[in-house]
C-alpha cells in the first residue's frame, strides 16, 4: 500500500532539500558541495587539543544539521557521517580508537526521544572499525548554547561534565576521539578536554561535522 500512496504524497507534499528548502528528491548536489571539501584544523584557544572539521557553517548548513538533530532526517544524517568520517581520518589512519561523543543536555534528549550525538558515533564506527565510548553527563542545568556569547558560552559550561568512572578503563584502552556536531566557539569541547584530564585521559584530537568561520581562529 505505501508504494502506491508515496507518489500520491509527493504530488501533495513535494519534497525538498533539507538545506536550501527547494525542491528536490534529496538534499540537492549544491548543499551537499558544503559537506564535500576537506576538513580545516583547528587549534582550541586555551588547549592543545586540535580539532578536524569540514563544513563552514551558512545557512544551507545549520539546516542541514537541524535536520538531522531535532527530526532524525535519514539523508542529512548520511552527510553528518560521511563530512565526520572524512574528519576522521585526517587524524590519524591505522589505528582503532575510541570515539566519544560530546552529551547533549538530559532535556533535549527525552525531548528527541533520542541521543543524536551517540546516533551519529555509532554511524562513524561502522565505516571506520572505532569503538564507541558514552563517557560524559551532564551534572547541571547548562543554558541553551546557541544564544549565548563566547564568553557566555564558557562560563555556562565550566565544570558541567562528569565523567562515566565505569567506562573510564575502557577509554584508556585506545586513542580517544571527542566528536561533536557544530564547533562555534570551542567552549564546549574545552570542558570535555577538562574532564577527562582531570580523570588522566587525553585525547588525540576532536572532530565536527561543521564549524563556524570564528572557529578558525580558536
Amino acid at each position: 500500500m505505501r508504494k502506491f500512496l508515496n507518489p500520491l504524497l509527493d504530488l501533495v507534499y513535494p519534497k525538498k532539500c533539507p538545506g536550501c528548502n527547494l525542491p528536490s528528491l534529496g538534499i540537492c548536489e549544491s548543499c551537499k558541495s558544503y559537506w564535500q571539501i576537506p576538513p580545516v584544523t583547528i587549534v582550541l584557544k586555551q588547549s592543545k587539543v586540535s580539532v578536524l572539521s569540514v563544513a563552514q557553517y551558512r545557512n544551507e548548513v545549520r539546516s542541514v544539521l537541524l535536520a538531522y538533530k531535532e527530526n532524525g532526517e535519514r539523508e542529512s544524517g548520511k552527510v553528518l557521517t560521511e563530512a565526520l568520517i572524512r574528519a576522521r581520518l585526517e587524524i590519524v589512519r591505522d589505528s582503532i580508537c575510541t570515539l566519544v561523543p560530546i552529551p547533549s543536555n538530559p532535556k533535549s534528549i527525552r525531548r528527541r526521544g533520542r541521543d543524536f550525538m551517540m546516533d551519529l558515533c555509532t554511524q562513524v564506527s561502522i565505516q571506520s572499525g572505532d569503538n564507541v565510548l558514552s563517557l560524559f553527563a551532564v551534572n547541571r542545568n547548562v543554558k541553551d548554547q546557541s544564544k549565548l556569547d563566547e564568553k557566555q558560552r564558557s562560563q555556562n559550561l565550566v565544570g558541567a561534565f562528569d565523567c562515566n568512572s565505569k567506562n573510564l578503563n575502557l577509554a584508556l584502552r585506545s586513542p580517544v576521539i571527542l566528536v561533536d556536531d557544530l564547533l562555534t566557539t570551542g567552549a564546549t569541547l574545552r570542558e570535555a578536554v577538562r574532564a577527562l584530564g582531570q580523570r588522566g585521559v587525553v585525547p588525540i584530537g576532536a572532530i565536527t561535522a561543521a564549524h563556524t568561520g570564528l572557529s578558525r581562529h580558536k
